[in-house]
């Protein structure tokens, strides 16, 4: 009976890069694992150094970042992801730009130039003062070009002063993010300037060698829902300006509800509940437990914590009115949210039930308004987003116009914006100069440790929060809740890093076949098996070849010892158990550069 072979992959470069999944998982690929482990060893300015590495934004990050990176986190394959956000946040307190220091943190930085370039003649228009546009005006500044930046309104931030509530994000800590940044000579900031009023697209472009347009998605959407245009539902976005910018709305005789299941729903949610409404209910198609609510699971506990009732998996069939007065929100419960196909096609049950209430917020969806650009030639998608024709370059229709952030994507993560901004910068460079545009790359350095040992509490060690502070939101509208580590705590939880740039490695020389390293395994991920029973294509057949003269006699004769990365906890057993040294631990050192 013929037996199935067990496909196998020989590691390359590439596939060392991408075992360090919690790197890989960022879109500003930073360097997470090296951040934990030099926290561990108490080097908090170098850890601090390599969390700013690529990242402009990495105090903000710190905070309110959906943390990509932790969700890509091979301990989650063990119990659970590393805290790695936090242990950002940890270090940033320390030595981000919020400690007074505005200037060491941009010395950190890996992106191509310098803090003090010489200034190359050559000068960029960014529309929009959020994440995307400070970045890209950080790379360009440190490339030497005049930067000028066009934000709409009286603050810089974008999102993370119009729609982060300020209890969730601390607004001296966004001033001295984007503070540290203006210190490059070369950048200049325009507030109250609204690009197609105060100033047309047309003349930015003749002002400028190249325009880069990064205003977001701030404006948001309603769904067609009976009674939607009752003067007490609410576009959730615009209530979020009014409370982070202006002044806070008066719900101490509403009964709030909210109909969306992500992060700025959540916002809207705590929110009203920070200006007096007596109680807020949250309904949304997405059920909790399937895991397709897009809300964070820091925003969904944050608010059950304050006292929001969410009703996930209700999807919204009527706003009810009543005597000229909402009443509430007709829902029913959802059968399915995605077809077979994964394609958004809910399905509800005739059957509903009425959630009462006296104020409706809508927060499912978002736009932006683009009228600036009528008559420029700047190609719009579908969605009435800008179309990006080149992605490598974030390059428009028009050469020289470029975009970024989520008015080019679609709503997405803060770090998102940050990852979006660099490639721009990069991309503009390339048009202005004629060079190949530059990206990150990685150099791997592969070595045996002479001595590796690990005790073992840092398996048994669960992953532990930031502690959050109770609460009265109507009392208390400002007060952040959440607790930094201190000092021992953030070393325990960096602890729990496995360490995935480590692994097991074998000489086949001087290999006795013994099986300890396979018997020792606590975690099953070593196997000894012979060349026969596997599948490795056409790499496998060139190593057999130049091992035993031909593929016949290395099925024949010769074995192979497979490892499983996925299993592997990095405790080094395996080494330690082998009487020859032909298992040894070895490391890949990684030096990010943009090349």
């Amino acid at each position: 009976m013929a037996v199935d072979k067990i496909k196998v992959e020989l590691p390359t470069p590439d596939y060392y890069e991408a075992e360090v999944k919690c790197r890989n998982s960022c879109p500003v690929h930073t360097d997470a694992r090296g951040y934990l482990m030099a926290t561990v060893a108490g080097k908090y300015e170098e850890a601090y150094a390599i969390s700013r590495a690529t990242n402009p934004f990495a105090s903000i990050c710190g905070k309110v970042c959906g943390a990509p990176c932790e969700k890509g986190c091979r301990r989650s394959d063990v119990d659970e992801a590393v805290v790695i956000r936090n242990i950002k946040g940890f270090l940033t307190d320390k030595h981000g730009p919020e400690t007074g220091d505005l200037r060491t943190p941009l010395s950190y930085s890996i992106a191509p130039g310098c803090v003090d370039p010489e200034l190359n003649g050559k000068s960029v228009g960014i529309i929009g003062g959020g994440c995307a546009g400070y970045t890209c005006a950080h790379d360009l500044a440190r490339l030497g070009y005049r930067v000028t930046l066009y934000e709409r309104w009286e603050k810089s931030g974008g999102q993370l002063v119009q729609g982060v509530p300020i209890n969730r994000l601390s607004r001296k800590v966004v001033a001295d993010e984007l503070a540290s940044i203006e210190l490059f000579g070369n950048i200049e900031v325009k507030h109250g300037v609204d690009v197609g009023k105060d100033i047309s697209f047309a003349e930015l472009e003749a002002r400028h060698d190249a325009v880069y347009i990064a205003v977001g998605l701030a404006k948001g959407k309603r769904i067609p829902l009976p009674n939607a245009d009752h003067e007490n539902v609410h576009i959730g976005l615009e209530f979020l300006f009014d409370f982070n910018m202006r002044d806070k709305w008066d719900l101490t005789s509403s009964r709030s509800i909210v109909i969306g299941g992500g992060d700025v729903a959540f916002d809207v949610a705590r929110s009203a509940l920070r200006c007096g409404s007596p109680e807020v209910q949250l309904a949304c198609l997405e059920r909790e437990h399937l895991g397709e609510m897009t809300g964070s699971v820091d925003e969904r506990e944050g608010g059950r914590r304050e006292g929001v009732v969410i009703n996930d998996g209700w999807g919204p069939r009527e706003i009810v009115v009543e005597d000229g007065k909402i009443k509430g929100l007709t829902v029913s419960k959802v059968v399915r949210v995605f077809d077979e196909a994964g394609a958004f096609s809910p399905q509800m049950e005739e059957e509903s039930r009425l959630i009462e209430g006296d104020a409706v917020f809508f927060a499912v969806g978002q736009g932006s308004d683009l009228a600036f650009l009528e008559g420029s030639g700047v190609e719009l998608t579908p969605q009435g987003w800008v179309k990006v024709a080149n992605e490598e370059t974030q390059q428009t229709s028009k050469p020289n116009v470029f975009v970024g952030g989520d008015i080019a994507h679609g709503p997405k993560l803060f770090i998102d914006a940050v990852a979006s901004g660099s490639r721009a910068a990069q991309g503009i460079h390339s048009y202005l100069f004629g060079e190949a545009p530059r990206s990150l790359k990685r150099k791997l350095t592969f070595t045996d440790l002479p001595e590796y040992g690990r005790n073992s509490i840092y398996v048994d060690d669960g992953r532990d929060e930031r502690e959050e502070l109770p609460v009265k939101p109507a009392e208390q509208p400002e007060f952040n809740t959440t607790v930094e580590y201190l000092d021992d705590a953030a070393k325990k939880q960096s602890a729990r890093c496995l360490e995935c740039h480590i692994h097991p490695t074998f000489e086949g020389d001087i290999c006795i076949l013994c099986g300890g390293c396979v018997d020792v395994c606590p975690s099953y991920c070593l196997s000894m098996k012979t060349i026969d029973r596997v599948d490795g294509g056409a790499e496998l057949k060139v190593l057999a070849e130049m091992e035993f003269g031909s593929m016949e006699v290395a099925e024949a004769e010769g074995s192979v010892m497979l490892f499983d990365p996925l299993k592997c906890i990095r405790c080094g057993m395996c080494a330690q158990k082998c009487p020859t040294g032909a298992c040894k631990m070895s490391v890949n050192e990684f030096e990010d550069c943009f090349a």
